[in-house]
This record gives structure tokens, C-alpha cells and sequence, in this order.
């Protein structure tokens, strides 16, 4: 079989959130795959800072990172593209107005500009993430990635209306994750492919989250785990079973790659 490129979301995916840990399916079919000649590739909504040496631990030296904006193949950063700082002021000061909290995503650090409520926990709790530090005015220093904006329905109503050069993605009950407008992790997908004269027939892509619908859509073969929600599951080619049940590794099994 030629070189497949596989690219694998974390949470919910590589992560089996019920136990907090990577399923021994899910490593066997890594090495496996690894061991045949085959590119896993590790997509993630998460920051490099949030990752905890996952995939160090998995052999994996590519990934894409911030929903698309950060994308490291094979240890070399290839794409570096962070928020608008002006608009991220912008954001952060309304914000603070509102008394809403919001988080900064960067290459080093997870941090909360300030804690007005405890959604920042729970959110974290549903990752099991390390809360996040207060680090006030943290954007004005540093390039950010990525933000977490904690909230309620009418906040993301508001927020998307005022800032139609940022794109507003759900993430769980308690937080949206923000980027600069266009795309998502089909962006990391596509300059890999281009820059590396990729063919697209060769890539593959794994998921559950709503993140990931433009990443399994723009790869040949986009693939949703039993946990994934219904609709990523209605966009995909083939449906396999949940992170806890050996989703991974069943996959490739069907598919005659390990």
C-alpha cells in the first residue's frame, strides 16, 4: 500500500475523555501504522502548550495545532499564523467590560486574562486541562493563536456580529474557541499537501468534534468516531467505532492497514 498521510484529532479521538488516557488500541494502531511506512499527523484544536508531551510519547514529530494556525511537520514550523493584535485588544477590552472571562493560546502558554466567573474551570474540567493561570494583558506581549472565549449564547451572538474578521467556533458547553476568520484545520491539511507536493488521495482524516467537519471534508477519505456528534457523522465517508470501544485501531483494521 502507497504512504498514507492520517490525520488524527486529540480529544475525543487520540483521548479517551471517560479515563483520561490514550487507549493501548489506540497506541498499537499508531505504531503500527508508523511502522508500515505511514505519516500519522496529530490535528488538534489545542495549543502546543496543551498537548503534555502527547505526541512525543505517540512518535509523532508533525502536527497541526490552534484549529489550523499552527502546523509543525516533521519539527519544522511551517505555518505561524496568529490573531490581529489590534483586534485582539479590541475583543479583550469588550470583554472586560462585559465581565466575561477569556483565555490566550500561544506556542508556550494556556493563560486567563482575568477570572470573573469559574467557566474557565469547567471547561477545562471537560479536557481535563490544568486551569489556567491569570496572566492580565498577556496579549499585548505576546502573539496569540487562538482564544477561548467563556460564555453564554447571547455573548457569542454579540461577539461574532461585532468581529466578522474572527471566526467563532463551539468547543463544549462553556467556552467558544476564536480564530482569525477562514478556515479551520483543513487549513494545516491543505499546506502540508502544497507544500510538500502531497497527493490529497493519500490523506485521511479522523475525528468527532464540530472542529473538525472541514478537515474531514477536505480530505479523500474523512473518517468520524462512534462518539462524534450526529451531524459530523452524517458529513463523513465512513462512521467507525468510539474512542473507549477502539475506534482506532478498528478502523485501520477494516481498512487493511495494519
Amino acid at each position: 500500500m502507497l504512504k498514507k498521510y492520517i490525520f488524527l484529532d486529540l480529544d475525543g479521538t487520540i483521548i479517551d475523555h471517560s479515563t483520561n488516557s490514550i487507549p493501548n488500541s489506540t497506541k498499537k494502531a499508531i505504531k503500527l501504522l508508523q511502522d508500515k511506512g505511514h505519516e500519522v499527523i496529530i490535528s488538534t484544536g489545542r495549543p502546543p502548550a496543551l498537548f503534555y508531551d502527547i505526541h512525543k510519547k505517540l512518535n509523532i514529530d508533525s502536527y497541526i495545532a490552534s484549529n489550523g494556525r499552527i502546523v509543525v511537520y516533521k519539527g519544522e514550523l511551517i505555518l505561524n499564523d496568529f490573531i490581529d493584535k489590534d483586534v485582539v485588544i479590541e475583543l479583550v477590552n469588550l470583554a472586560e467590560d462585559s465581565k466575561i472571562d477569556i483565555a490566550f493560546e500561544s506556542m508556550t502558554d494556556y493563560v486567563l486574562n482575568n477570572r470573573h466567573t469559574d467557566l474557565s474551570y469547567k471547561f477545562s474540567d471537560v479536557y481535563h486541562l490544568e486551569y489556567p493561570k491569570v496572566y492580565n494583558n498577556y496579549h499585548l506581549d505576546h502573539d496569540v493563536y487562538q482564544m477561548v472565549l467563556f460564555y453564554t449564547e447571547d455573548d457569542y451572538s454579540k461577539f461574532e456580529k461585532m468581529f466578522p474578521s474572527l471566526g467563532f467556533h463551539f468547543s463544549n458547553e462553556y467556552g467558544i474557541d476564536i480564530n482569525a476568520k477562514g478556515g479551520m484545520k483543513e487549513i494545516g491539511l491543505k499546506i502540508i499537501v502544497e507544500k510538500y507536493g502531497i497527493d490529497i488521495t493519500d490523506t485521511i482524516a479522523v475525528g468527532d468534534g464540530f472542529n473538525d467537519l472541514s478537515m474531514l471534508e477536505f480530505a479523500h477519505l474523512g473518517i468520524a468516531m462512534g462518539n462524534a456528534h450526529q451531524s459530523l457523522k452524517e458529513a463523513a465517508d465512513m462512521v467507525t467505532t468510539s474512542v473507549e470501544n477502539d475506534g482506532i485501531y478498528k478502523l485501520f483494521k477494516k481498512l487493511n492497514m495494519i
